[in-house]
């Protein structure tokens, strides 16, 4: 199987803001994606999002690696992980929580079907 490559060539490259699903706070974070690609083992792209609260919307397991920006997850009854950029997280299948964005984040993610 060839290298599949993702790449996102400019700002252009990335979809119209939309809101998050489920806000838990008065200022609701925007979301766009790019270079969203079907991959062998699930999915893989370019997520941004803008401060704001909001739950997690995914029930499939997920890596992302944070490439700018800051904030933080907290798994339901769990811990606060704090993130920035250079970090990675890994979330098992059905992970249910809450994001708290403080700074634009981008993060390269594959969520695995």
């Amino acid at each position: 199987m060839s290298p599949i490559l993702i790449r996102v060539e400019n700002e252009s490259a990335f979809s119209g803001p939309v809101a998050v699903g489920t806000p838990t706070s008065e200022q609701v974070a925007m979301v766009r994606i790019a270079a969203h690609r079907e991959i062998p083992v699930g999915t893989s792209g370019v997520w941004e999002c803008t401060p704001g609260r909001f739950r997690r919307a995914l029930a499939e397991a997920e890596y992302s690696y944070f490439i700018s920006g800051h904030g933080s997850f907290r798994v339901d009854g769990g811990e606060k992980v704090e993130f920035r950029a250079g970090d990675s997280i890994y979330f098992a299948a059905n992970t249910q929580g809450e994001w708290d964005i403080l700074e634009t984040v981008r993060k390269a993610y594959v969520i695995f079907a």
